[in-house]
């Protein structure tokens, strides 16, 4: 399947050199459906609370057990909506080759990031190492025993995960802090506010490049891959 998420090399001082030439001003286009905007910052808010909640004691521990055990909906909902979604919310868009994110990053050192579509190379490879590590984290905590808590998988990690769990957690920590810093890089170097483009869907892009308004994914591939999703969290909830 043919990748769309396009990345063009822009010309030093591109927006200078497009004022000085009469261009067409960057135009809106809308890269991001609805689906993918309320996973992210539901993603956010549910890792925020596992997060704090992980150190509570008693009855509160719930939480912890409860929102994690969600976070396992979100990846599946995630997983399903990589194959099904809009275009640029595809993995097949945004999964590049290690030639390719070599390139855009000695681009991206160098001050002179092409732009894409939809998620950039990097950010693209950080989405799958986020999905694959929250879902190591979930499944090491269910394997975990402590504090009079048993996991539902316990019996596979003998109770003895507590560590593992820890330790992929701070990975995980670790990840976020470059994936923000990351955000925040590269919106100083190619002036992208990539937080805003996933509150609204709709990034600037310069007119020279050829990108089209994503199409409506309609209701019937969100009930899917929700439906999914729930399967996944009430697997381990029954």
């Amino acid at each position: 399947m043919k990748k769309t998420n396009k990345i063009i090399k822009p010309s030093v001082n591109m927006a200078a050199n497009r004022a000085q030439h009469g261009a067409k001003p960057d135009r809106s286009v809308r890269v991001w459906d609805l689906p993918t905007r309320i996973f992210h910052w539901a993603l956010v808010l549910m890792v925020a609370i596992a997060w704090i909640s992980a150190e509570a004691d008693g009855s509160a521990f719930v939480i912890h057990i409860y929102s994690g055990t969600m976070i396992v909906g979100f990846v599946m909902f995630r997983l399903v909506w990589g194959i099904i979604g809009s275009r640029h919310a595809l993995f097949v868009d945004f999964v590049f080759s290690w030639k390719t994110v070599k390139d855009y990053s000695a681009r991206l050192l160098s001050f002179r990031p092409p732009h894409s579509v939809g998620h950039n190379p990097l950010g693209g490879w950080m989405v799958v190492g986020l999905l694959a590590v929250l879902m190591l984290v979930v499944l090491t905590g269910m394997m975990s025993s402590e504090d009079g808590y048993h996991g539902p998988l316990s019996h596979i990690g003998f109770g003895d995960m507590d560590d593992v769990h820890e330790g992929i957690v701070n990975f995980l920590g670790l990840l976020i802090f470059v994936h923000i810093v990351g955000v925040f890089a590269h919106g100083v170097v190619s002036r992208e506010n990539l937080p805003r483009a996933m509150v609204t869907g709709i990034k600037k892009l310069p007119a020279s490049i050829a990108a089209n308004d994503i199409r409506t994914v309609g209701i019937i591939r969100p009930i899917i891959a929700l439906a999914i999703g729930f399967a996944a969290v009430w697997l381990f909830w029954s």
